[in-house]
């Protein structure tokens, strides 16, 4: 609210009387008076004023001299308007030592408050111009100041430059060096990579012709059992590294069997004894083990190691329950299994191999992967006996027999095969695709 008046000190001489009314906050000042200059310059001080109005005896030259030097050695960081009030106008040479004493300007009484106010009005737009000039002075000296710094900085900075582009030269030859090396050394590790990968190849070929000769059984199991693990895997969307890592895995997953004496590998699994029982439940680890020594059979060793974990946890060599198998063993399990049961006695329909395999659910495998399997069979294994057909869920009738078991995504079994379907079975089945959803393909018997 203050900021719309003019502040005003009014310095007078007791002797001196001068209506001050006029210097009220209707006409736009908020007055202060003082009859002692001494004491007054104490007030501009400790609060300065915006105009300081001095009615003193300029004859009494002493008195005032002394006043208006202590008025000058006050440091305003905004000098006030100094008008000071006459009774005549003085003299060229009076007013001129006035002015040099710190007076602005002179009031011949009697004066209007009009003519103090537009007398404000021009030293504040003086002020206001002197400050814009004092500012754009000390910016100009500040801008020629950094002018000089960024001469005297660019004439290092060529020189520098200069050095650095003989500098960066050199480095230019040798990194076109480096490039046409590396570039070299590029060409011998393709060439390096190239035989290696043939070597692997090579080397796995050899266990795998070493496995078929020495312990396979069944001819061709290793192929068997990658060609089902594949198929899984890639229905599971797994990108070819992990593809390639578990065909690897089942050409090589007997490998453990090579540690097991001739004799106790020609023996039936009825005439095993216990101890001879525990080669055959090991095997997977050693093997594991024994292909950890070439680097590039990590991922397909730890695949091995865990074939013989079981569903239900009584598996070996960790006992891992359910999903704390890795999948791909799992996948791998499932395979192994599928291409035994196979070639067992007594299956002599699909519709026989699809119950025996439904048996391993839960215990032997996981579900899930049982739930692939049976699709695998029906796909590769059907005959014009066991024919299927695929349909949506939402297209299932009742009277429709189901060509495998129905599992849930997460495992959980709803229907085993063969299901002759009902309505209440259609609703079940519905009612559970909406919270855990079921295979969007439902194989039924054609």
């Amino acid at each position: 609210m203050d900021k719309e008046f003019v502040s005003l000190l009014y310095i007078y001489d007791s002797k001196t009387f001068e209506d001050l009314s006029k210097f009220s906050k209707l006409n736009g000042f908020i007055l202060k008076k003082c009859d002692d200059f001494i004491k007054g310059c104490d007030l501009a001080k400790s609060k300065p004023p915006d105009l300081i109005l001095i009615d003193l005896d300029i004859n009494k030259s002493q008195a005032f001299k002394r006043g208006m030097n202590a008025f000058l050695k006050i440091q305003f960081n905004f000098k006030p308007a100094v008008f000071l009030i006459l009774s005549e106008y003085p003299e060229s040479n009076k007013r001129l030592k006035l002015l040099h004493q710190g007076c602005d300007d002179f009031l011949i009484k009697p004066f209007l408050i009009e003519e103090v106010q537009e007398k404000f009005n021009i030293y504040q737009q003086f002020k206001h111009l002197n400050q814009k000039i004092l500012t754009q002075d000390s910016k100009l000296e500040k801008t020629f100041g950094y002018l000089d710094k960024f001469k005297k900085e660019l004439k290092i900075t060529k020189t520098e430059l200069y050095e650095e582009r003989t500098t960066l030269n050199n480095a230019l030859k040798q990194v076109n060096q480096m490039t046409q090396e590396r570039n070299r050394i590029k060409k011998e590790i393709k060439k390096i990579k190239k035989v290696l990968f043939h070597n692997i190849e090579g080397f796995s070929d050899l266990i795998s012709n070493l496995i078929q000769t020495r312990v396979e059984k069944n001819r061709g199991h290793g192929e068997r059992v990658a060609h089902i693990a594949h198929f899984i895997a890639k229905q599971l969307k797994f990108d070819e590294k992990k593809l390639e890592d578990i065909r690897k895995a089942a050409m090589l997953h007997e490998v453990g069997l090579l540690f097991i004496p001739e004799l106790i590998l020609q023996k039936s699994e009825d005439q095993l004894t216990d101890y001879e029982k525990d080669y055959f439940v090991h095997y997977p680890a050693k093997g594991a083990d024994l292909l950890l020594n070439c680097t590039e059979f990590k991922n397909c060793a730890e695949i091995i190691r865990h074939l013989n974990e079981n569903s239900d946890g009584t598996g070996s060599p960790q006992g891992l329950k359910r999903r704390f198998i890795p999948l791909l063993s799992r996948i791998l399990a499932g395979a192994h299994v599928f291409d035994i049961l196979r070639d067992e006695k007594g299956i002599s329909s699909l519709e026989i191999f699809l119950e025996k395999l439904e048996a391993f659910s839960g215990t032997r495998l996981d579900p899930a992967i049982v739930s692939w399997l049976e699709k695998y069979a029906v796909l590769h294994m059907g005959s014009d006996s066991y024919r299927v057909k695929g349909v949506g869920i939402h297209q299932l009738e009742p009277g429709m027999a189901l060509g495998t078991a129905l599992f849930t995504n997460t495992g959980t079994k709803l229907f085993s095969v063969n299901t002759l379907l009902t309505k209440e079975a259609i609703d079940k089945i519905r009612k559970y695709n909406r919270e855990y959803p079921v295979d969007e393909i439902v194989y039924i018997r054609a």
